[in-house]
């Protein structure tokens, strides 16, 4: 995720009968109260060790021939092997993307992977793969408990964080990667529906995430597939040329208001 240099916005105004009137501006103990509920949101959001166990039936994903497990973990407990695999898949996926920018950009996203504040959900092959209908037939419990004890080798992952963003409470996904074996079978799909659910039940305003202007199957994926949208944050909202853009999917009139609606930027 790319630094951003936040814009001052203009006091919102309403027109009357050809007079702009100012809104009444929030007391000051409401404003303590919001930030407050807003830090505690995320702090809650944060401490949650398996966002997972509120999404059961989110354990496994069958389908067009493929058998996965998700599992969830933190940046901070990351094994040896999964944080070379992590490395690993970064590279054979954004090198081409990121083109002269990706030497800088991978120290930062070597950082960026052990954070505390770094929550994954990662994605296996079944180690004991079994038929679509057997599948559908465990139960919740089951289906969790099989994830644990049979999962194969990793083919994916998803990082994510919960941060403030126009003093918004967002997910922001800072990384989907997903093996090129295993794209094009809905699993994208699937993992970003289950992180907007977490998004959700966490209070969350939005989910946000960059992408490189470069990377034209992710644009397309995003924007026409999940119907993101380019946020009013993004450089090419303000002016400002950047290789990346950001996009954003909000759940609340607040959340929409400041991250879609350029009136309110202060153009």
């Amino acid at each position: 995720m790319d630094s951003k240099t936040p814009q001052r916005r203009r006091p919102s105004s309403v027109i009357q009968n050809g007079t702009v009137i100012r809104e009444k501006k929030p007391k000051r103990s409401e404003v303590l109260a919001k930030k407050k509920a807003v830090e505690q949101s995320i702090k809650s959001a944060r401490a949650e060790k398996d966002h997972l166990a509120s999404f059961p039936e989110f354990r496994h994903f069958v389908n067009n021939g493929l058998s996965m497990c998700l599992k969830s973990g933190r940046g901070d407990t990351l094994s040896s092997p999964v944080k070379h695999y992590v490395q690993s898949l970064l590279k054979l996926n954004m090198e081409g993307p990121y083109g002269s920018e990706w030497l800088d950009e991978e120290k930062v996203k070597r950082r960026e992977m052990v954070a505390p504040e770094a929550h994954y959900i990662f994605v296996h092959e079944d180690a004991n793969s079994v038929g679509d209908e057997t599948r559908m037939m465990l139960n919740a419990e089951e289906a969790s408990t099989s994830c644990v004890e049979d999962s194969g080798p990793l083919v994916g992952f998803v990082h994510y964080r919960f941060v403030l963003e126009e003093d918004v409470p967002v997910l922001y996904v800072y990384e989907l990667q997903i093996e090129p074996r295993v794209q094009g079978k809905g699993l994208g799909k699937f993992l970003m529906q289950l992180i907007e659910l977490i998004a959700q039940k966490n209070c969350m305003g939005a989910v946000m995430l960059t992408v490189q202007k470069a990377n034209l199957l992710a644009l397309n994926f995003y924007l026409s597939k999940l119907r993101y949208i380019i946020s009013t944050i993004s450089p090419s909202k303000m002016g400002i040329e950047k290789s990346y853009e950001i996009l954003c999917k909000t759940f609340n009139d607040e959340a929409k208001t400041i991250l879609e609606t350029m009136e309110n930027r202060g153009f």
